[in-house]
């Protein structure tokens, strides 16, 4: 029975057959966006890195001066090892830049944002989440034993129908929703969620993770490019995205991020993001917020108007994340097979990432990106019948 029990090999089998059974890929980044996967030369679509900062010379060389000022590791939670200077440093910049008193840092985002979720709302409150939603945040929500509820993606009108029904009910409601969203590229209607929130005296969650360093003027992301910040009761972010390195944060009013602190196991219980991470963190954000940011955003716009083939310069909102939708699980692995074959790497996205029968490749453009490499993309992709 026990021995049953331990065989996954089976399931394995399962995942096999139905073209959901995934591995991991040796990488080793060599110039731009070139890198090695497995030993084969090939151009890499598939990073979150927009702006091209996790091998920035700055970037590099503040990671190296903490570590050699700080050593590898914090070694345990900042509540045991002690605070590290750099940590409430870095803490302060990034609650100024997102128009919040104070920010917490985490690990991850993906511990960020179970750490938010279970700590805003409990058994006796309501969360009403976007069905695209990330999925730390449906980890969050499980975990606060709230009762939750899901709007349709991108759909105020089904998000005020849920708040008629549900106000009045709960002692708290919080809606959850992402800026930019990870799969599909299209960003939240941030302004009509925020009227329903004060409407109905609700709370707001919004996951910035892709959308920052990318919109707005500094940016900030969706809320301060909006001039929304200080309706968005909590925005949860990460550093492993556009700033190019590693661990996530919350940014909120003080009171809540004090509560986080002396509520959040994710925080409490676990060692600390590395000095090294919390530096190269700083200096990206540094150089977001800079002319060179400014210019990295043109640039990133430039290489998605080269990709449409369209002047998206003006534009608020273009997005870097651009999802070719196939179908079927073996069809996207096949095709993805044959572009890696060409040296392209844009690995299939399955379930459950994404729903059943909705895999797809996930393109993302950086500002690193050479507009020739973008262009034997799209040319491979149309020779396949996909773009």
């Amino acid at each position: 029975m026990k021995k049953a029990y331990f065989d996954f090999s089976s399931r394995l089998q399962d995942l096999q057959e139905k073209s959901l059974l995934r591995r991991l890929r040796e990488f080793k980044p060599t110039e731009g966006m070139s890198a090695l996967f497995d030993g084969k030369e090939s151009i890499h679509f598939s990073s979150n890195d927009y702006l091209g900062l996790s091998r920035h010379p700055m970037v590099i060389e503040r990671a190296v001066k903490a570590t050699k000022e700080y050593g590898t590791s914090c070694s345990a939670s900042r509540l045991i090892s002690g605070n590290n200077p750099l940590f409430s440093a870095l803490e302060r910049t990034v609650a100024q830049w997102k128009g919040k008193q104070k920010a917490l840092i985490f690990p991850s985002g993906y511990m960020a944002a179970l750490a938010s979720v279970s700590s805003l709302v409990g058994k006796a409150d309501m969360i009403l989440m976007d069905s695209f939603s990330h999925a730390s945040l449906w980890e969050g929500a499980r975990l606060s034993h709230a009762t939750l509820r899901v709007f349709d993606h991108n759909e105020p009108k089904n998000l005020k129908k849920l708040l008629e029904r549900y106000a009045g009910d709960f002692k708290k409601i919080l809606i959850i929703t992402e800026s930019l969203f990870s799969m599909d590229g299209d960003i939240a209607p941030l302004e009509e969620i925020v009227e329903l929130k004060e409407h109905f005296e609700a709370y707001l969650l919004l996951d910035d993770a892709h959308a920052e360093g990318i919109l707005g003027e500094n940016g900030g992301g969706l809320a301060t490019a909006l001039d929304l910040a200080d309706k968005v009761d909590v925005i949860l972010g990460t550093f492993s995205k556009a700033l190019g390195s590693q661990g996530g944060y919350v940014a909120a009013e003080q009171s809540i991020i004090d509560w986080m602190i002396n509520s959040a196991k994710s925080f409490i219980f676990t060692t600390a993001l590395s000095p090294s991470c919390v530096a190269a963190a700083a200096s990206a954000l540094d150089i977001i917020q800079s002319k060179e940011g400014a210019m990295l955003r043109r640039k990133l716009k430039d290489n998605i108007s080269h990709f449409f083939e369209e002047n998206l310069a003006n534009s608020f909102f273009c997005s870097p994340i651009i999802p070719i939708k196939i179908g079927t699980e073996s069809k996207t692995i096949e095709v993805s097979a044959i572009l890696e074959q060409k040296g392209i790497y844009l690995p299939p996205i399955r379930y459950p990432t994404v729903p059943r029968g909705e895999a797809r490749l996930r393109i993302s453009l950086t500002a690193i990106h050479r507009a020739d490499q973008i262009d034997y993309l799209k040319e491979a992709l149309k020779k396949l019948g996909v773009l």
